[in-house]
C-alpha cells in the first residue's frame, strides 16, 4: 500500500510540473493598451546598429516544457538590466545529464542597450518587439506597431 501510495504522489508532482506555461501572446488581451508598457526589442542576429552591451545571458527551465514559458523570466531580466534590447537570441530544447532534466527548454542571448531604440525601428530591421505587463507576462506586439 505504501509503494503504491508513494507512486501515486511521485506520478502526480511530475504531472503538476510538466504542465507548459504558455504566457507568450500572439494576440493582445481585450482592454490593455500596449503602448503604456516597456517594450523589449529581441533580435536572432547581430544587427548593424550602435549599442552598448551588457551581458550574455541564458534563462531556462529545470523541467520540461516550451521555450514559450521561459520567455518571460529571459525579457523581465534583460529589462532589470536595463536594457532594452536582446540581440543573437537562440532559444531551444537541451539535453541534460540527469533524468528529470533530460529535455528542458533553454534561451540564449545578450542584452544591450541601444539608445536611439523605437518600436518602428526594431520592427524594420526585422527583429520582435514584446511588451512587458506587470513584469509575469510577456506579449508578442511586432505585428500590432
Amino acid at each position: 500500500m505504501k509503494k503504491l501510495l508513494l507512486a501515486f504522489i511521485a506520478t502526480s508532482a511530475l504531472v503538476g510540473c510538466s504542465t507548459p506555461l504558455d504566457t507568450i501572446q500572439t494576440d493582445t488581451p481585450n482592454g490593455i493598451n500596449v503602448k503604456n508598457y516597456k517594450t523589449v526589442c529581441l533580435f536572432d542576429y547581430t544587427p548593424n546598429i550602435e549599442y552598448t552591451s551588457l551581458k550574455y545571458y541564458r534563462s531556462g527551465r529545470n523541467l520540461f516544457g516550451s521555450v514559450n514559458s521561459v520567455m518571460p523570466k529571459f525579457v523581465n531580466y534583460a529589462d532589470r538590466l536595463d536594457a532594452n534590447t536582446i540581440i543573437n537570441f537562440e532559444g531551444g530544447q537541451r539535453f541534460g545529464f540527469w533524468p528529470w532534466r533530460f529535455v528542458r527548454p533553454v534561451v540564449y542571448g545578450t542584452a544591450v542597450d541601444w539608445p536611439t531604440k523605437s518600436n518602428e525601428s526594431c520592427k524594420y530591421l526585422g527583429g520582435r518587439v514584446y511588451a512587458i505587463i506587470n513584469n509575469k507576462k510577456v506579449i508578442d506586439i511586432t505585428n500590432k506597431i
